[in-house]
């Protein structure tokens, strides 16, 4: 690492330092607005617990690579890290019974559809892992249905939008002070295949490589542009975005500041504070974009024969698309690429997932899970209505961009990008408004309306008696 590097490194770590006044702020907001409740604690978790093995990894041994025979790169932890997945894994499990079982003896929740449909898909993914002789249910695939149940049942808007804005800020201080620390563990080599970015580093934080992070940031800004209040939130998410260039990596930076720039156009409001609804215009060209996302996305891997650049992308959807018509309706299981690598069928680099999220569900799940997923999309877009439309819009644009050459969700296992999905399909639905006055969205904050309708004092009401008389 050259001296600029280190320059750029530092300065992204002071930055993470700085970045606590504004977050400190918009929290200290957030708590005399009565955002966070137990809904935020359930999508932090969610996020942070998925993220500890990975953060203690990078924080006590740096950035190590273990190479096989042939110079691959070989995926895994040392026993340590596994232990600690295996008490993380094993913790969030016991949230999600207690969640839920909280929500519904003492709060008396309501099911809501989102979660239920992205609980469908991920079921599927495990029984199509069970029809193919794979492990059935696996640790992370358990807490991955675990928590999508729990927001079944979690409240919808500002509270699990919060508790997403908060993992996102944690992590980007954390890698900052890392940064300050030990300025190498926070960084990957730059090579002739994988060049720096628009900063000349390739930025990881305490993450394992910078295409996690980034999707992080990138997932991450509407969250903390829609869980936060104040022009604050305007900083902290122009910040995010920022953090997400500087990784180094091309999709996240194009996908970070288009999504600021729909944020700006569209300028999203929550039910708790909206007072009229948005302007057709804005959301007149937001739909096409989103649809157009969408359409690329989904073509791409059967229509990629005319572009290049793709490297071994266009290899692995190859692979995959000639397989698909071994169990078109149920695909193969959320397993089953993974499972490739371990038999030597594929390198280490592409064994997570196929890189595009159309192709990665039509693999696992089959048409059925790409009915599932499409219904999902159109669901959290719908739901809302037009008052709601800028809102998802705005949640789904960085998902549907980064789809196109990456798989920003996973319904097979739990992993570090689970708490934004857990966030995404908890989008507030349409507003129910009494005759004359709003009624609260339900899952907004409730300040602003009282708890109950005001008495009238004993001399008013003296004095109506004596006035009737």
């Amino acid at each position: 690492m050259d001296q600029d590097q280190v320059r750029t490194v530092v300065f992204l770590g002071v930055l993470a330092v700085l970045s606590l006044i504004p977050t400190v702020v918009a929290l200290r907001r957030a708590r005399a607005h009565h955002d966070w409740d137990l809904t935020s604690t359930a999508v932090f978790l969610t996020g942070v617990l998925a993220n500890v093995p990975t953060s203690a990894y990078v924080v006590r041994e740096g950035r190590p690579e273990r190479l096989d025979p042939l110079g691959e790169v070989v995926i895994g932890f040392p026993s340590w890290v596994n232990r600690i997945t295996t008490v993380s894994n094993a913790l969030l499990l016991a949230l999600c019974a207690v969640f839920v079982l909280h929500r519904l003896l003492s709060a008396r929740a309501r099911l809501h559809l989102a979660p239920l449909l992205a609980l469908g898909l991920a079921t599927l993914f495990a029984v199509s892992d069970g029809l193919h002789a794979q492990q059935f249910l696996a640790p992370r695939q358990l807490v991955l249905l675990a928590v999508l149940l729990a927001a079944a049942v979690a409240r919808p808007g500002r509270p699990a939008f919060l508790g997403a804005a908060a993992v996102v800020l944690l992590f980007s201080v954390l890698g900052g002070i890392e940064a300050l620390v030990e300025p190498l563990s926070v960084q990957r080599e730059c090579r002739a295949d994988n060049p720096c970015g628009l900063l000349g580093v390739h930025y990881s934080g305490v993450f394992t490589n910078e295409n996690i992070f980034s999707l992080v940031l990138t997932l991450g800004v509407p969250f903390v542009w829609l869980g936060l209040r104040g022009r604050v939130r305007v900083l902290l998410a122009v910040y995010v975005a920022f953090l997400a260039v500087a990784t180094g990596s091309t999709l996240a930076s194009v996908a970070a500041v288009a999504t600021v720039a729909l944020l700006v156009l569209l300028r999203p409001v929550l039910p708790d504070e909206a007072t009229r609804p948005p302007a057709p215009g804005r959301i007149l060209v937001a739909a096409p974009v989103l649809a157009a996302t969408a359409v690329v996305g989904c073509a791409l891997p059967f229509r990629h024969s005319d572009i290049g650049g793709l490297g071994d992308r266009a290899a692995i959807w190859d692979m995959a698309r000639e397989e698909l018509g071994s169990s078109p309706l149920t695909g193969f299981g959320g397993n089953a690429w993974s499972g490739k690598y371990r038999l030597g069928e594929i390198p280490a680099a592409v064994s997570p997932s196929l890189h595009n999220q159309w192709i990665d569900v039509l693999y696992a799940g089959g048409l059925a899970g790409l009915v599932l997923f499409v219904l999902l999309l159109a669901h959290l877009l719908l739901k809302g209505r037009t008052a709601g439309f800028p809102v998802a819009a705005c949640v789904l644009f960085p998902v549907l961009l980064t789809s196109v050459l990456e798989r920003p969700w996973s319904f097979g296992i739990s992993n570090a990008l689970s708490f934004s999905l857990v966030a995404a399909v908890l989008i507030p639905g349409a507003v129910r408004r009494a005759v004359g006055a709003a009624a609260p969205e339900f899952g907004s904050s409730q300040v602003g309306a009282p708890a109950r309708t005001p008495r009238r004092s004993p001399a008013a009401t003296a004095a109506d008696r004596s006035a009737r008389r």
